[in-house]
C-alpha cells in the first residue's frame, strides 16, 4: 500500500470570505506537481482532506494530476492539532493507495509516528504544497518511496 500526504499549498486570508484561501503562487505549486505527475498515471482510492478549505483546494487541484474513481471529500481526523495515533490506527485498516491533504503539524507529526513510532519526531520538513509517497512494507514498517516540493519545479 502506498500514502501520499500532501501539505495544503500556500495561502492567505480572503478578508470577503473571512477563510483561509490558496494564493495564486500556492495555486501554481500545486498544479506544477500535478502535471508532473500526469505521466505516472499514479491511482489512488480515495483523496481525502481535513474539510478546511484550503485543504479542499488543494485536494481539488493535485487530483487534476491523478488517477481516482472518487471526488476529494473531507475526512475527519485531518485537522492541525487531530490525534495522529488514531488516524494511524485507522490507517493500518487500509490496503488501498490513498491520498491524504491536510496541515501542519499534523502531518509532520503523522510521519513521525509512521516512519519511526514517534510522533514527535520530525523526519519530514511539510513546506507548503509538498508530497511525500510513503509505502507500507509490512503491518508496521512504512519508509519514504520519494517527496516532491513546489521549489522542485521553479
Amino acid at each position: 500500500m502506498k500514502l501520499y500526504l500532501m501539505r495544503h499549498g500556500d495561502y492567505l486570508m480572503d478578508t470577503n470570505q473571512r477563510m483561509d484561501v490558496l494564493s495564486d503562487a500556492g495555486k501554481r505549486e500545486v498544479m506544477n506537481i500535478a502535471n508532473f505527475l500526469i505521466p505516472s498515471q499514479l491511482r489512488v482510492s480515495n483523496i481525502l482532506h481535513s474539510g478546511k478549505f484550503r485543504a479542499q483546494q488543494t485536494a481539488e487541484l493535485i487530483s487534476q494530476g491523478i488517477q481516482s474513481d472518487q471526488l476529494p471529500q473531507a475526512h475527519a481526523g485531518l485537522k492541525p492539532e487531530d490525534d495522529v495515533i488514531a488516524f494511524a490506527n485507522e490507517i493500518s485498516q487500509w490496503s488501498d493507495d490513498v491520498l491524504v491533504v491536510g496541515h501542519l503539524p499534523f502531518m509532520g507529526r503523522l510521519t513521525g509516528k509512521l516512519l519511526t513510532g514517534n510522533e514527535n519526531r520530525e523526519v519530514i520538513h511539510f513546506d507548503p504544497g509538498t508530497l511525500v509517497c510513503l509505502e507500507q512494507y509490512d503491518t508496521d514498517r512504512w519508509m519514504v518511496d520519494w517527496v516532491l516540493c513546489p521549489r522542485m519545479f521553479v
